[in-house]
């Protein structure tokens, strides 16, 4: 079946040239892969451009939506190269780092934002290459603006590695040049999110929405990447001014201690829910799939915990874009959200996302459809919204069966297929009275080849409009309704 409801945990899968082409993509989607992300970190307009055609074009194919994420590039600090290409650095000798650039050695190299020098202080860490090598802050040369350093540990730094660092509030503007190139032309194509790396504050979060509405990109959810330590002192803020959040564990891991990002993954998902927003777990998550076409144990684990933890989505990065096994990854990716779903204490999240919700009519409808549906073994919920809002109320308490979001809004149709366990469905004219949506229901049911028998439950608006959730009703599935075309 296309993108089994079944699945409640959402999979966003990196698109690269290992699952650009038509036929990759289409398996992907068959398979489980519910949101495409293009990482903006590579290729050019062109060849993402390509992509987006290809999707769109099977999203007509196979009659579903593929909600495309823009993943921006984002403020970062590189080196610039070394002399043949890289440089042995050595425990415990002293290095410098060059604001104006040089061919590296192992003495000295530099690095390609200026102001560097402004803003270390002694005693501050620099970690380069994901957290490979260590250097620590001894000195600063005024004479030359030359931050001078001790290596603690060993390693060979290569051309144009990756810089964090963990200690220090960095003046690098947020959006650069070519972040805003990027934000425009995703407005211009009708990318539908935008995967904000390195947010620090609110600000950033902010910064982002202006230029999208800027530029016809209101509808543009903004998925926040919580990567470095700023973000996490932040973290209600940034919150509260995004649409959702990434645990983006790579170059988190490398601010913080590796057994903090465990806790910090928890606590994003724990208060994501609270807030009804969508929360994705990223990064390795099957890393050892993009040369074997079976993960490890523990990687396996992984994806489990997270599940576990009631996140919305998991991601594959490398895994899906340049790997040797896409189509088993996210595959696999599926398995075992689906296995792990089975444990999920639907009772416990039922109250905890009562005990969190604001007290009105539609929060107690979706917190009564949930708690209808855990009660009666419900095997589908079909809910008719204008704006979406209900369903991720629905979302929040996470109900024991999947939801069918049906719209005739293909903007919060698409802000559906983020909220766990939501398939959005849309439709050119939403139907008016509950008889309509009854028969309507119905219909998806046997389309979903829900079993005769089975409870299902309705819930929507009369007369439909935002904010006119005011009732539910539960049906059991015969043989006796006629279908209608959806």
């Amino acid at each position: 079946m296309i993108n089994n409801i079944f699945k409640k945990t959402k999979i966003v899968c990196t698109i690269g040239p290992a699952s650009e082409k038509p036929e990759v993509l289409e398996q992907l989607i068959l398979n489980g892969m519910n949101i495409a992300r293009l990482n903006f970190s590579h290729g050019d307009y062109a060849e993402h451009l390509a992509k987006i055609n290809t999707i769109r074009a099977l999203e007509k194919k196979l009659n579903i939506l593929i909600p495309i994420m823009l993943d921006t590039k984002g403020p970062e600090i590189r080196t610039h190269k070394f002399e043949g290409g890289s440089s042995s650095i050595v425990t415990g000798q002293t290095i410098r780092i060059c604001m104006n650039e040089i061919l590296g050695n192992n003495e000295k190299f530099s690095v390609t934002f200026p102001d560097l020098y402004d803003d270390v202080k002694v005693g501050d860490r620099i970690k380069l290459d994901d957290g490979n090598l260590t250097l620590k802050v001894t000195g600063k040369d005024e004479a030359t603006r030359e931050i001078i350093c001790e290596a603690l540990n060993h390693h060979v730094i290569r051309d144009r590695r990756g810089i964090n660092c963990p200690d220090t509030h960095l003046s690098l503007p947020f959006i650069s040049d070519r972040d805003y190139k990027d934000l425009v032309w995703g407005c211009v194509q009708g990318v539908d999110y935008v995967s904000a790396s390195f947010v620090r504050t609110a600000d950033d979060v902010n910064e982002i929405r202006k230029i999208l509405k800027e530029h016809g990109g209101e509808h543009i959810k903004i998925i926040s990447k919580v990567e470095n330590t700023e973000s996490v002192a932040n973290l209600d803020a940034v919150i509260n001014a995004s649409d959702g959040l990434m645990v983006a564990r790579g170059d988190l891991g490398v601010e913080v201690p590796p057994e903090d990002v465990p806790v910090i993954q928890r606590e994003m998902i724990r208060k994501c829910r609270i807030l009804g927003k969508p929360v994705i777990t990223a990064t390795q998550m099957l890393d050892s799939m993009k040369t074997n076409p079976n993960p490890t144990r523990a990687e396996v684990s992984d994806v489990a915990n997270a599940v576990l933890e009631s996140t919305d989505s998991v991601m594959l990065s490398a895994e899906s874009a340049s790997g040797e096994y896409p189509v088993e990854a996210v595959s696999m990716q599926a398995k075992i959200s689906s296995r792990m779903e089975e444990f999920l204490n639907y009772e416990a999240m039922a109250q905890e996302a009562y005990d969190t919700s604001a007290k009105t009519l539609n929060d107690a409808i979706a917190n009564s459809v949930a708690n209808t549906a855990l009660l009666l073994n419900a095997k589908l919920i079909v809910c008719f919204s204008e704006t979406g809002s209900t369903a991720r109320r629905m979302s929040k308490a996470r109900p024991v069966c999947p939801v069918i979001e049906v719209s005739n809004n293909r903007a919060a149709c698409i802000s559906g297929m983020m909220s766990w366990g939501v398939y959005p469905k849309y439709v050119k004219i939403v139907p008016q009275f509950i008889e309509e949506m009854e028969v309507l229901a119905i219909h998806l049911a046997r389309v979903y080849n829900i079993p005769a028998g089975s409870k299902i439950i309705i819930t929507g608006g009369t007369p439909v409009g935002a904010g006119k959730t005011n009732f539910m009703k539960v049906i059991t599935l015969d043989e006796v309704k006629e279908d209608i075309d959806a």
